[in-house]
């Protein structure tokens, strides 16, 4: 089950400053995924390094900045074309694909992801997942950030 607090913000600079001082830095890559919808589910084929990964996830959108869904494991794939006739076969319709780069960083409890989007528009988003009462506390520490650059 996924527990994530997720931010859409006008700059990142201030939230990087905190978190790269507090937080290890773990990866940072560019994405490509293209995301699939069927009813209350989403599918995304995400291509990074080279590799194509699969994964799915409830269909929950909400404008709550928290959201519980489940998700799946990533699984690694050797063809776009057959992981596409696959969604196809399970009735998954193409909804858009999204370009970004994206900066993991980690702490006990707690993954970052940050997000500067160029697709499907130019922006950036802060998330970060993991234990209840880590990510509840850090929700609060960011109340006024996000009184500063939270887009809503």
């Amino acid at each position: 089950m996924e527990y994530e607090y997720c931010y859409k913000v006008d700059d990142l600079k201030d939230y990087l400053s905190y978190i790269e001082n507090n937080y290890k830095f773990q990866e940072k890559y560019h994405e490509e995924r293209i995301i699939y919808r069927n009813k209350d589910k989403i599918a995304r084929i995400s291509s990074r390094n080279g590799e194509i990964f699969l994964s799915f996830k409830e269909n929950k959108i909400s404008d709550s900045d928290l959201t519980v869904r489940k998700e799946s494991m990533e699984i690694k794939v050797d063809s776009l074309k057959k992981c596409e006739d696959i969604l196809k076969f399970l009735d998954y319709k193409k909804d858009n694909v999204i370009t970004r780069i994206r900066s993991v960083f980690v702490g006990e409890g707690i993954k970052f992801e940050v997000d500067e989007y160029m697709k499907p528009e130019k922006s950036f988003i802060l998330s970060f997942e993991g234990k209840k009462r880590v990510c509840d506390a850090l929700n609060m520490k960011f109340v006024k950030l996000n009184n500063i650059h939270k887009i809503k």
